[in-house]
């Protein structure tokens, strides 16, 4: 049966000297971002190899696509910057509120803000199109042309129809509260508690609720995963290994403060940042 292990923390005097909001995994890079905009980029034993100050404000959202790595800020911009030299190639603005998620399919870049829009880009930062939502983004997924996103009152996926507000609701829930986490099978995001995890099925012509996951005491602000195998954390300062087909707990760890931010890689290492600027790594095992 899988376990969690918690391996290290980045030593004191690298890790963040604010809180971290975002951790990206990539390319056998571990992306993280801060409340004073500053990016830092990592190996996976968690030796430091850089870091840049990539925005004003906090960095509440971190993507790499190719040779771009992308930074949402809280001051409703964006930034592209270059993968090997970490140069700025591009400022994005355009968005009226805070931006707190960005996703791509592929071939677009997707930003959902506290406006409730998501904005479409191309992967040089073009503007494309814009799907308004109504409630703020707190979670986004994208899945072909399909929409999720949640904030704290319930979860809702849309059918994109390839021009701007141009769009179908497929469902829409009562209950739902960012994050989520969504496999090809699997749908996974919190009751409006904030503390229990509902596992959905995610056929798009049900979505029905298969399980319960309760293991936390306080709010889970973090959800990532690789396959069949998820991980939260939250206010309790823990984090938690489910398995999302049995929704059994297989394992937990202590780890350094409250969670913001989560990564877990294929190889089945993960990351987490949080409150107090720390980074810390765990492993599957």
């Amino acid at each position: 049966m899988p376990k969690l292990e918690f391996i290290k923390s980045a030593s004191e005097d690298k890790k963040h000297a604010e809180d971290v909001e975002a951790v990206r995994a990539h390319g056998g890079k571990l992306y993280t971002g801060d409340d004073e905009g500053k990016v830092k980029v990592w190996d996976y034993d968690l030796n430091l190899l850089h870091e840049f100050k990539a925005h004003n404000y906090a960095v509440t959202d971190i993507l790499v696509v190719g040779n771009n790595i992308f930074t949402a800020c809280a001051d409703c911009t964006f930034s592209i910057w270059d993968a090997n030299t970490f140069k700025l190639k591009r400022g994005i603005e355009g968005h009226e509120e805070s931006i707190r998620k960005i996703k791509t399919d592929g071939k677009n870049v997707f930003a959902g803000d506290d406006k409730g829009e998501v904005r479409v880009y191309s992967l040089d930062g073009d503007f494309e199109k814009m799907y308004s939502m109504v409630e703020e983004v707190w979670g986004l997924h994208v899945e072909g042309n399909r929409l999720y996103t949640i904030r704290d009152r319930g979860l809702t996926i849309t059918e994109a129809k390839g021009e701007s507000n141009k769009f179908t609701v497929i469902s829409s829930t009562s209950e739902g509260r960012a994050p989520i986490y969504v496999t090809s099978d699997t749908l996974a995001y919190l009751d409006r508690t904030g503390m229990m995890v509902l596992i959905h099925d995610n056929t798009p012509s049900s979505h029905q609720l298969k399980g319960q996951l309760k293991g936390h005491d306080r709010i889970v602000t973090a959800l990532s995963g690789v396959g069949n195998l998820m991980v939260s954390g939250g206010w309790d300062n823990k984090v938690k290994l489910w398995d999302v087909t049995s929704f059994q707990e297989l394992g937990s760890s202590d780890i350094p403060g409250c969670v913001n931010g989560l990564a877990v890689t294929e190889d089945k290492l993960v990351f987490a940042g949080g409150v107090g600027g720390y980074v810390c790594k765990l492993k599957i095992s």
